[in-house]
């Protein structure tokens, strides 16, 4: 499978995602927020933001399961 194919699933992949998993998987993973810092700038619990990443994350890899490049 192409990069760019793989890259346009992944960012299919993303869009499935609610705007507040968009919004904590950004704050984690492209701003290196912590899950505090992202609870604190959002009003939520710091387990709240936990479980929501895991949630978020797990779908993604759910649906990015087929991408894995070749080796």
């Amino acid at each position: 499978m192409s990069q760019d194919i793989r890259l346009f699933r992944m960012q299919q992949a993303i869009s499935e995602l609610s705007e507040e998993q968009r919004t904590v998987v950004r704050m984690r993973y492209v701003e290196g927020l912590t899950s505090k810092k992202i609870a604190e700038a959002l009003g939520k619990t710091d387990v709240a933001i936990r479980v929501l990443l895991s949630r978020s994350m797990r779908h993604l890899e759910k649906q990015l399961e087929d991408v894995k490049p070749s080796r």
